[in-house]
This record gives structure tokens, C-alpha cells and sequence, in this order.
């Protein structure tokens, strides 16, 4: 059977205020008008999808590109404001030059985009197409069909072999590059809205991480704690998050990455935490360790190392510092304490817009060794210095942070300091 793949762009404001905005495209124009849905559920300003859509533009500019393909779920959220689980099947945002973008959407998902997203130009894509099919199509209605240069996203977990080679064989006039670092610098540097939502995550954690503390004593199974943890997060308002919290008890504190376990605390234990929390998508995470009874000299000794480590980076953190040298200043820390090889981890990395299977933006910039571009306002982290050593515990205390004028902030409430529960 030979499929159509012809897709109409639909114009979409139904159930919403469809207005004009104006907004400012770049430094050097008057203005441009960007339709847009605009409502109430929308989880930003109005003004705050323009100044995204404005630094896609800018960079689009500089690269001198007739369009951009986003792929990414967490880059199609952060643009348009979209969200769903439904990632997994093809989503796609056709971003034209100083044009109005067309969302390329699951016929099943598209009433989603009115409820969540200001983008106003849809086309369906059904279950039985070849999307990248459609996304040809959708290139040659708006005219960038032959000579252009397409920006797409080469280095995303979404855009396929088989998408690409669509876009060469059916489009060959058109130069295809990789964009992938536009959508990445967007997100990078957050806004004071963006920051605002995440410290409503970061209270969120607080609260779970709390409960789970409360929760944490001799005879009862990390199964539990964990339980407890998820109640809290999400009777409180939380949303599913990009990984789960990591509750750990005793000997199995060293797995990264695992949750909960039917093993029970003992009288003098170790009790692992890492937990996040989502709000419109945007992420905060915090790392904590407490123990029962009488720990052991080594326990006590790998905490004040990774509180040290983290209390030294954090002092460190400003404007201008590299994530290199931010790295150094705390594995120093966990080094002279004798605790180097169970610190295996970078120092950090880029937090806010996540899905599964993360809860972090590392792709974008991390708090690592090697990596060299200057930190600067508004950018986000989650920095977790810990120490794994197997089969006898994982010991770890994390901050999540945003970079300011003068230095960087927690946007956790909790404090840093050894804790054991007699």
C-alpha cells in the first residue's frame, strides 16, 4: 500500500485567546509579530517563550540557516511549552527563519499542544505514516524544499539514522547541519521565571526528603522508605519524574542508580537519599546521607569529606570560574580525606527541563574536568560529590544550584551537616 504522507498545516486556537504578539527579534528589528495561543494553564509569560524563540532565531542568524528541525523532547518543551509522555512516537518542530514555527505532531497527542503549548501551526502525523515522510513534505510547503540550509539535531537521542537519510534522499538540494547546540545554549542559561519553578521543585524535595528521614529506622526496609518518599512527592503536587528517587539502605547505598530493596535497616546503619522533583517539567534534585546508632569511623569520615567537597564548591562558584576548576577545588577535598577512588563522579551537571531516562541536562554542560566555557548567571546545576564503595556503602551529599552576579545559591532549604538517628 503506497501511504500519502501530504499533511495541511492546521491553524490551531480553539478553546484559547489567539492574539499577536509583539516581541523583539533581533537587537537590529523593529519588531516582529509571533501569533501565539495564550492562556492561563501556559506555563510561562507570554514574554518568555518570545525570548526563546528570539535566541533560536539570533542563532539560527549566525549559522546562517532557513530553518531548524527540533527533536528533542526536552528542547520541543522548553520552546513551545508542550508536554507529554508520548514522546516516544515522532514529535518534530519545523522553525522557519523569522517564520512562524509548525509543530509536527501525533494525531493521537495534538489536543495536547492547545492545552500546554503557544504555538498556534500544527500538522498531524498518524500512526501510519513514515514521519520523517511527513517532515519532508511540511519542508517543501514551506518553501525549503531545495537550496536551504536545514539545521537539525544530530547529537539527540531522537533524531534517527533513518530520518536523515529521508531528508538527504528526498530533499538532496538541501545542506543539512548539525544544530544540535542551539536548542542547547537556550536552555543553558535559565530565566528568573525558569529559576522560580525549579525552586518550587527544590521545596518539593525538601518535603519528600523529610519524610523519608522520618521514615528511616531500625527493622524498616528501604522498600518502605521509598514508598514513603513517592507519597509525599506526589500527593504535594509533584509530577513524574526523569529518574527515580534512589533510596538505599545499608550495604546496597553503593549501587547508583537503584531504589529501594525488600533488605531491612539495622541498629547502626547507613541510609542513602537522592531525590528529585518536577514542576512543568523543570527539575530539582538533592542528595542526602543520614545513619542510625553508632556509625562506623569510616561512614563519618567519607560524609564530612563529601560535605567538605561539597561546601568547597560552592564557595567556588562564580561568574567566570570554569566547570574544570570547579571539579579540581572538590575532589581535592575527597582526595586528601583519603576517599579519591570511591569518588568517581564529575562534580556536576546542567539541571531543568528533563524526561526519561534522566533527570539531568549533562549534554548540555557539565561540572567536569576538560570542559573549559566560563560559568555565568542563570545557569543550573546539580552537584552530588559521593563516595560508592561496594557492598559497603554509598555516602553523598548534593546541592542543586543556580549561578548568580555574585557566586550560586541552593535551591534547597535543607542544611549540610552530618545527621545520625539514635
Amino acid at each position: 500500500m503506497t501511504l500519502d504522507h501530504d499533511r495541511e498545516i492546521m491553524i490551531v486556537a480553539d478553546h484559547t485567546e489567539h492574539v499577536t504578539f509583539q516581541g523583539t527579534l533581533r537587537k537590529t528589528a523593529s519588531g516582529y509579530d509571533l501569533p501565539m495561543i495564550v492562556h492561563d494553564r501556559l506555563a510561562f509569560s507570554p514574554e518568555e517563550y518570545v525570548r526563546r524563540y528570539n535566541s533560536v532565531q539570533a542563532q539560527m542568524e549566525d549559522m546562517g540557516l532557513d530553518a531548524l528541525l527540533i527533536r528533542g523532547p526536552e528542547n520541543i518543551t522548553h520552546f513551545t511549552g508542550y508536554e507529554t509522555p508520548g514522546y516516544y512516537k515522532y514529535h518534530c518542530v519545523v522553525v522557519p527563519k523569522n517564520g512562524q514555527p509548525v509543530f509536527m505532531v501525533r494525531d493521537f497527542e495534538w489536543i495536547n499542544s492547545p492545552e500546554f503549548a503557544w504555538s498556534t501551526k500544527l500538522a498531524k502525523v498518524y500512526d501510519w505514516d513514515h514521519p520523517p515522510s511527513v517532515t519532508v513534505n511540511i519542508l517543501q510547503q514551506l518553501g525549503l524544499g531545495d537550496g536551504k540550509r536545514i539545521g537539525v539535531e544530530k547529537q539527540a537521542f531522537f533524531y534517527t539514522v533513518d530520518e536523515h537519510e529521508t531528508l538527504v534522499r528526498d530533499l538532496p538540494g538541501n545542506t543539512y547541519v548539525d544544530a544540535t547546540q542551539i536548542m542547547w545554549n537556550t536552555r543553558m542559561i535559565k530565566s528568573d521565571e525558569e529559576v522560580a519553578v525549579m525552586r518550587k521543585s527544590a521545596a518539593l524535595v525538601d518535603m519528600a526528603m523529610l519524610a523519608g528521614w522520618d521514615a528511616t529506622a531500625p527493622g524498616v526496609s528501604a522498600d518502605h522508605i521509598n514508598a514513603v518518599v513517592n507519597h509525599t512527592l506526589f500527593e504535594n503536587g509533584g509530577e513524574y519524574m526523569g529518574l527515580p528517587p534512589f533510596i538505599l539502605a545499608g550495604e546496597r547505598s553503593c549501587l547508583p542508580h537503584q531504589t529501594g530493596g525488600a533488605n531491612v535497616l539495622k541498629d547502626d546503619d547507613v541510609m542513602y537519599f537522592e531525590i528529585s522533583a518536577s514542576q512543568h517539567r523543570y527539575t530539582a534534585a538533592l542528595m542526602r546521607t543520614i545513619f542510625l546508632g553508632n556509625p562506623k569511623d569510616e561512614w563519618v569520615r567519607a560524609c564530612e569529606a563529601v560535605i567538605g567537597a561539597t561546601n568547597a564548591a560552592l564557595d567556588f562558584i562564580k561568574p567566570g570560574v570554569t566547570p574544570h576548576d570547579a571539579d579540581l577545588v572538590a575532589r581535592a577535598v575527597t582526595e586528601k580525606a583519603g576517599f579519591g577512588e570511591y569518588h568517581r563522579n564529575r562534580l556536576g551537571y546542567s539541571i531543568g527541563v528533563s524526561y526519561p531516562p534522566d533527570w539531568g541536562e549533562g549534554e548540555i554542560i557539565s561540572l567536569r574536568q576538560g570542559e573549559h566555557r566560563p560559568l555565568e548567571p542563570g545557569m543550573t546545576f546539580h552537584m552530588p560529590p559521593l563516595c560508592l564503595k561496594y557492598r559497603e556503602y554509598g555516602i553523598g551529599f548534593s546541592e542543586s544550584i543556580v549561578v548568580t552576579e555574585a557566586g550560586c545559591e541552593p535551591l534547597s532549604k535543607l542544611g549540610r551537616e552530618l545527621i545520625v538517628k539514635k
